[in-house]
């Protein structure tokens, strides 16, 4: 039996994206993305609640474009599968994390100069709900990017 595990994630870098190694050679790449979820709390005030998820990527042809595009503040969208990482602390204690396997970024556009349109939540929502509404499982050019990354099914195996 198959699972689904996708998501499709949009936030701001919160540091600049860094390409690491690991002990038998494969490239990687990091990020850190942050997330904003704006709600109304019980006495209907608006309030803002920022969840932070670490990204990696895989494909050394990806990384250049990462850590070029990549930088603290850039808009990024991610699509891509969660993995959970085990693992023994020295102590004996477990641990475990969460991490988005990115298979597709898009690099967002900047909110545009002062005096035209900018970026506003509802507009993004919009551009999310459209975004999940057309992705059946086929990952479709997206009309607000600068640039992308996909990676194939063999870089994305961890």
């Amino acid at each position: 039996m198959s699972a689904l595990n996708q998501i499709i994630l949009e936030g701001n870098a919160v540091k600049d994206a860094e390409v690491k190694t690991k002990p038998w050679g494969t490239k990687f790449g990091t990020l850190s993305l942050a997330n904003n979820h704006y709600y109304k709390d019980k006495k209907g005030n608006f309030a803002d609640e920022v969840s932070y998820f670490d990204v990696v990527i895989f494909g050394e042809g990806n990384l250049t474009n990462l850590v070029k595009n990549g930088k603290k503040g850039a808009s990024i969208r991610v699509i891509g599968r969660i993995k959970q990482e085990r693992w023994d602390g020295k102590d004996g204690k477990k641990f475990s994390r969460n991490v988005i396997i990115a298979q597709h970024l898009d690099f967002l556009k900047k909110p545009k100069a002062a005096g035209e349109a900018e970026y506003t939540k509802n507009a993004d929502s919009k551009v999310l709900a459209n975004l999940v509404e057309s992705y059946s499982g086929i990952i479709k050019e997206l009309n607000d990017t600068e640039d992308s990354i996909t990676v194939s099914e063999e870089e994305a195996a961890f």
